[in-house]
């Protein structure tokens, strides 16, 4: 085919060359589907014709090519595919949720892989192979996200077909994610990463101090990133100390009262205007670069507010109200006080057994240390042979 730049247009949507006819058709809303919005594309159809045939069968096949792109685009996708189910499931089915952003990414995820495949014909192989296609890419998708995202794939199935309907994920068992043991962060630690967000901000490495601002809300009240970027103002009254966080499903916890510090954080927050959802992987950078230690999660500092609680001798009760629990059992299993409880009490009266286990030197030992001398390595085999046996024989 020649260069287009060669070509002569000889009417609407009809070019020539010195060797072809060629008609063109552009329809909007007629192409491939936009997983993000569940809308299509523009449509492009492009067909040679030769030049001993007449213009009219070109225009003939402009007219017919031009109808059947705009029938597409009239029906979008056609019902019963996934993709038109989606976008019916993410108007219809999300609006209450407060999550509704991460599952508008989640479900996406989805279409992405199935597109304009009837939903009817998604069988449990299916989604195997796609969860199989999530672990081995080059960048893999940890076990939560992709359970995660299988979780969202189960509740557009009922949303759509009702509670007790079948969906395609009903026999795959979840992922197995490997839990992140808890670590205790020092207050110094998070004073010392709150001056270098300042000192960053002073020399034009951040722009805002937004994310300072959260950061100090995260670590003075210990609540999940998902609840301080579902606040709004009317859920703080400062008058009276209390902050109202929302849970998951837009309602509410238990209010928490402020402190100074909770107070002084919240005030700035709102100073700065951070609201809004917060980016955590992005703010996880940008702690890292203040100092915050590598290999240790911000999230810890909500672990190090439960385990600061619950050794002061808090009620276990309490402590789940402050942390936004809403089963005894989970702050049992996270936060059972080990300083200053029963715990320490019980190992404190063992105490005493093994007299501090004393260091007892042998008689080599001994020798040795009076010539100034370490005593000789042995090698595997003399180290696994009996007294009185060679190396040999051993």
């Amino acid at each position: 085919m020649r260069r287009r730049d060669t070509r002569v247009k000889i009417a609407p949507g009809i070019y020539r060359d010195a060797c072809w006819w060629y008609g063109t058709v552009h329809v909007r809303g007629a192409g491939e589907l936009n997983p993000k919005t569940g809308k299509r594309k523009a449509a492009f159809r492009e067909k040679r014709f030769a030049l001993a045939q007449p213009i009219t069968d070109v225009q003939a096949w402009r007219e017919r090519t031009r109808a059947q792109l705009l029938d597409q685009a009239e029906r979008g996708s056609a019902p019963g595919t996934f993709a038109r189910d989606a976008v019916h499931y993410l108007n219809a089915f999300t609006a209450h949720l407060a999550s509704k952003v991460a599952r508008k990414v989640e479900i996406h995820a989805w279409v992405r892989e199935f597109g304009d495949r009837p939903r009817g014909t998604i069988r449990p192989a299916d989604v195997a192979r796609v969860r199989t296609k999530w672990l081995t890419q080059a960048k893999p998708l940890s076990p939560k996200t992709i359970n995660n995202r299988i979780g969202s794939l189960r509740h557009l199935y009922h949303a759509l077909d009702g509670r007790r309907a079948w969906t395609p994920v009903d026999d795959l068992r979840e992922l197995d994610v490997r839990p992140t043991p808890m670590q205790f962060v020092t207050n110094a630690l998070m004073l010392t990463v709150d001056a270098n967000l300042q000192r960053m901000e002073q020399k034009g490495q951040l722009r805002t101090p937004k994310h300072r601002a959260r950061f100090r809300v995260l670590m003075s009240t210990g609540r999940r990133p998902s609840e301080v970027g579902r606040t709004v103002r009317t859920d703080l009254d400062f008058d009276r100390r209390i902050w109202l966080p929302r849970d998951g499903k837009g309602g509410f916890t238990p209010g928490i009262y402020l402190n100074d510090d909770m107070l002084a954080a919240w005030q700035f927050f709102v100073a700065v205007g951070a609201w809004g959802r917060i980016d955590t992987e992005r703010q996880a950078e940008i702690l890292r670069d203040a100092g915050w230690p590598t290999g240790v999660r911000p999230y810890q500092g909500r672990h190090t507010l439960g385990i600061t609680l619950s050794e002061g001798g808090t009620d276990l009760d309490d402590v789940g109200s402050m942390m936004g629990h809403k089963r005894r059992e989970t702050t049992r299993k996270h936060y059972v006080p080990v300083l200053n409880s029963r715990m320490q009490r019980a190992s404190e009266s063992l105490a005493g057994r093994f007299q501090g286990w004393p260091s007892v030197q042998t008689t080599v030992q001994t020798t040795l240390a009076k010539h100034g001398k370490s005593q000789p390595k042995l090698s595997h085999a003399k180290r696994l042979a009996p007294r009185g046996t060679s190396k040999k024989s051993a």
